[in-house]
């Protein structure tokens, strides 16, 4: 049961136990009192043929439903007279907005008369706060005689007992700093900051245009918007135009402080020092929604706090923020505390330290440039991220403090979509790199040797199509190693083609099968949002196309096309579980979360193997052989980018094509070749060739992480 603790209604529930029995009987809020005994009844001279359980049914039931007004109309005519309409719903609406209670059950135990005139009813009521954990009572509705009719002789004691007729709630909450996210080496991502809210005081306005013409400089609103927004507002009131910065607030402080009406207040805000770089990563905070505090309120979260909307600052929200606490007790009129209902710790906030290398971050970014496309850069032997660039990128900066929805959901529709991560989010089809899985299927599955032979003359038409090899003039004899390394479509239309009729016999998709044991189709189970890419098959064709699969459909697959589609980051993944042996690790992004009070050890993360590659030790080292001859003259489709590298790197060129005037230019490699240290992966969208846009790119990056020059 949910509730809205500012309108009750629809939210509670109530459960009522049959009269003259005893629900389960409820502790009394933990304060070792003993709960008063059902009341007696007493026998009258005339006995009362009039039970009070309807009007105490009636009472539970209209406040199960918010229905204020119905309850109201139950109380002693004393009672009402003593308080209106409207202050008996706020005493209840303030109660529970003080105690952060957004969830109360209420059970009646048991009524009986207790002299000629007066009844009571006791009742258990369970009341689940945000901040101050489970209460339970066990109150009392003492009732009066009136006209014939039981009323209510209702005190604030009905919701908790020990407020008595005049006492009063005070929560006192207990909050968590939210912590810092660090880079590997100690520099800081995201932080908590200042800002500085200008505003007005329409009362204390001497010069308006002064006051006007200051915060339209500062603000970029003009006269007018500032003064619609003070206009026939409270005198006295401060009255917020908008934020600037904590250090613009300082420079012009003497300027701002000395104009009268203007009057500033500082407040507590998230910090992106690096602003776009790694945004994507970091991610940002906002205020949080409904949907968002419907799961969340349960954990302290309150309309006023932010959460993290993207990236780290989403995928650690518990560890960043730490969870709320307080301690709620019941004071006196004159501010003395009676008792303490609850005393709830907060649970402390933690910093987080990523496995990104932030100077790698700032030399992938670089090399990207304001192309549309994404890097990811993997350790080999761990799965760690060291790097995931994208562009276009954000300014996390523009988007925490912003209440205005309207204002991020235009930033996320900008051109090419600046919230979209295409590292983990953006799909392609990733062409000849595919041929890495394809090459392990035909090894695995397709019955092919090292040395099969094929015959290349530049196209391929055994389905009565012609379907064309890169090179037009075609590569002639070749076998399988050399069809990697040459990256020969003809070769691997062969080998799709094959597969498919061996599957059809066996009644398996064997290329398909081989490419999801490398990770593909599905998340990579990195801590980011991201897409699970389409491994197609038969069954998604049926159901997304009406038709079936057929032989072409898997020769197309064969080479990285057709309905593929892939993230970056699984094709860099795939790059590192062949350089490392065959194991593939679920990236990870997370290395370690400190206590922000320094009391407790930190907390180290762990990396994970989510399964090794269906491929042989012997057939693995074969493919890890045709992907250093990538690289190397004169034959591989790399070698005028790698030839002269002063390390062996093994790659994969991939030139996919798709519905757009030009191809997706990707490269993936992991150097060295020999004893493999980091896999790297390019990807440009509709920018041509992989050899000729992508694999320059990686050369580049390759040279920043063993500082060659």
């Amino acid at each position: 049961m949910k509730l809205d603790t500012s309108r009750l209604s629809r939210r509670a529930f109530l459960k009522i136990a049959p009269t003259g029995t005893l629900a389960l009987l409820l502790a009394a809020c933990g304060l070792g009192e003993t709960p008063p005994p059902p009341p007696p009844s007493e026998p009258t001279a005339t006995p009362l043929a009039i039970s009070p359980e309807p009007t105490a049914r009636a009472f539970l039931t209209a406040w199960q439903h918010g229905d204020y007004p119905a309850m109201y109309a139950l109380l002693a005519p004393t009672v009402q007279a003593a308080i209106t309409p409207e202050a008996f719903a706020q005493r209840y609406q303030g109660i529970f907005a003080e105690a952060t209670i957004y969830q109360f059950e209420p059970v009646l135990v048991a009524t009986g008369i207790t002299g000629p005139t007066r009844a009571a009813a006791d009742f258990d009521v369970l009341y689940k706060t945000r901040l101050a954990g489970d209460l339970r009572f066990r109150p009392r509705l003492a009732m009066t005689l009136v006209d014939g009719n039981w009323m209510i002789d209702w005190t604030p004691a009905v919701i908790i007992p020990q407020l008595g007729t005049d006492n009063r709630l005070r929560l006192f909450p207990r909050t968590s700093t939210r912590g810092i996210i660090y880079d590997r080496n100690g520099e800081i991502m995201a932080t908590q900051g200042a800002i500085v809210t200008l505003g007005v005081v329409p009362g204390q306005i001497e010069n308006e245009g002064q006051v006007q013409a200051l915060l339209s400089e500062l603000l970029g609103q003009t006269p007018g918007q500032i003064k619609a927004k003070y206009t026939d507002q409270p005198d006295d009131w401060f009255i917020p135009i908008g934020d600037i910065a904590f250090e613009t607030a300082q420079s012009r402080y003497d300027q701002l402080s000395s104009t009268p009406g203007v009057a500033m207040r500082e407040r507590a805000v998230r910090s992106y020092p690096l602003r776009q770089t790694a945004s994507h990563i970091v991610g940002y905070v906002a205020p949080i929604n409904a949907e968002e505090l419907a799961a969340l309120g349960e954990r302290g979260y309150e309309e006023t706090d932010r959460v993290g909307k993207l990236g780290i600052e989403k995928a650690v929200e518990e560890i960043l923020a730490g969870k709320k606490g307080g301690r709620l007790a019941i004071l006196t009129p004159e501010g003395q505390e009676v008792v303490t209902l609850a005393d709830i710790p907060a649970v402390q906030s933690r910093s987080v330290t990523l496995t990104l290398d932030l100077p790698l971050q700032r030399a992938c970014e670089e090399i990207l440039g304001e192309r549309l496309g994404a890097i990811c850069v993997l350790d080999v032997a761990t799965g760690r991220v060291l790097a995931l660039a994208s562009w276009p990128r954000f300014d996390p900066n523009a988007l925490t403090n912003e209440l205005d929805v309207q204002k991020r959901l235009a930033v996320a529709a900008q051109p090419g979509q600046p919230l979209v991560n295409r590292a983990t989010q953006g799909v392609y089809p990733c062409g000849s790199v595919f041929k890495i899985v394809s090459m392990a299927a035909a090894l695995e599955k397709g019955g092919f040797t090292v040395s099969s032979g094929f015959n290349c003359p530049g196209f391929w038409d055994t389905l009565g199509i012609r379907m064309l090899c890169w090179k037009r003039s075609g590569h002639g004899n070749i076998d399988l190693f050399q069809g990697l390394v040459q990256s020969c479509d003809v070769v691997f239309y062969e080998v799709g083609y094959t597969l498919y009729k061996l599957g059809v016999a066996a009644k398996e998709e064997l290329l398909q099968s081989v490419a999801r044991g490398f990770g593909l189709g599905r998340p990579s189970g990195v801590e980011l949002d991201e897409a699970a890419g389409l491994v197609p098959d038969n069954e998604w064709k049926l159901d997304q196309l009406g038709q079936s699969w057929t032989p072409g459909d898997t020769v197309n697959l064969a080479v990285g096309q057709g309905y593929l589609l892939t993230t970056p980051l699984q094709i860099a993944n795939v790059t590192a579980a062949v350089a490392n042996g065959g194991s593939l690790h679920r990236p990870t992004l997370l290395l370690q979360a400190v206590d922000v009070t320094g009391t407790q050890p930190p907390q180290e993360f762990g990396t994970e193997s989510i399964g090794a590659l269906p491929v042989s030790p012997e057939h693995l080292d074969t493919i890890r052989r045709a992907m250093a001859e990538v690289t190397t003259p004169p034959l591989g489709t790399a070698s005028e980018t790698f030839g002269t590298f002063p390390i062996k790197v093994a790659g994969k060129t991939g030139t996919a094509q798709h519905a757009g005037k030009e191809p997706h230019a990707w490269f993936t490699a992991y150097a060295p070749a020999d004893q493999p240290q980091v896999a790297v992966c390019a990807m440009f969208e509709e920018a041509g060739e992989g050899s000729k846009v992508a694999a320059p790119a990686v050369r580049s990056i390759l040279e920043r992480f063993f500082r060659l020059g």
